[in-house]
């Protein structure tokens, strides 16, 4: 057996308790400063995340930041680092897509921000909802491309809550798939833009002059 399944039989033999996130975690959505006033843009230092940036799984930086007075002008919220993200609406496949911040940051008004509580590692959370995608835009509202999440479905969303031991084991492991597959990206990354400079090289002739007739 593994460390997984020996501890699944030791701390949980009767089953795990499933929880509403809103028993687990707080959510935030976030608010944009108007993008008209420079004041709120210009030189900021703020962190704020788009909801098209969900799609870069974990977040290190963000493509824009706001200044104080940005900030201080809408409802967004600074939340900390390991704050999972979902995003409530977006273009094509975006909605139901899950991140994970590790920097503080605010978000935009498209995105829930959930904040765990003691009892469950934001880790874990952040692999369980990234499985959870199909599930979270079929409860979303509406109709194809144009259904919403809302505050309310998010935090009445059911998570399996395992003992903490446990939810960072699986944790433990999942992440280390996870590295890997970005190291196997990286990689094929690099065979892409290898083959395609030979190909362009071997298949890039020079024309033959043609005789002039004397």
């Amino acid at each position: 057996m593994s460390r997984l399944d020996d501890l699944i039989a030791e701390l949980c033999p009767d089953g795990v308790e499933r929880k509403a996130l809103g028993e687990i975690a707080k959510c935030y959505a976030g608010a944009t400063p108007k993008t008209g006033v420079s004041t709120y843009w210009e030189n900021g230092t703020i962190p704020w995340m788009s909801s098209g940036e969900v799609n870069n799984r974990e977040i290190y930086d963000t493509e824009k930041k706001i200044t104080q007075i940005g900030y201080d002008s809408c409802s967004t919220k600074v939340v900390p680092p390991n704050t999972v993200v979902i995003a409530l609406a977006g273009q094509g496949k975006t909605r139901g897509t899950v991140a994970i911040t590790r920097i503080s940051l605010c978000t935009n008004q498209s995105l829930c921000s959930i904040v765990t509580n003691q009892n469950i590692y934001s880790d874990y959370l952040f692999h369980f909802l990234r499985s959870q995608y199909q599930k979270l835009r079929n409860v979303s509202s509406g109709d194809g491309t144009r259904g919403g999440l809302n505050l309310k479905m998010i935090r009445e969303y059911y998570v399996p809550v395992p003992p903490f031991e446990i939810q960072c084991e699986i944790a433990r492991v999942l992440n280390s798939f996870t590295e890997l597959e970005a190291e196997l990206e990286a990689e094929l990354e690099a065979r892409r833009k290898q083959y395609e400079y030979y190909r362009d090289k071997l298949l890039t002739f020079r024309e033959r002059e043609r005789e002039r007739e004397s």
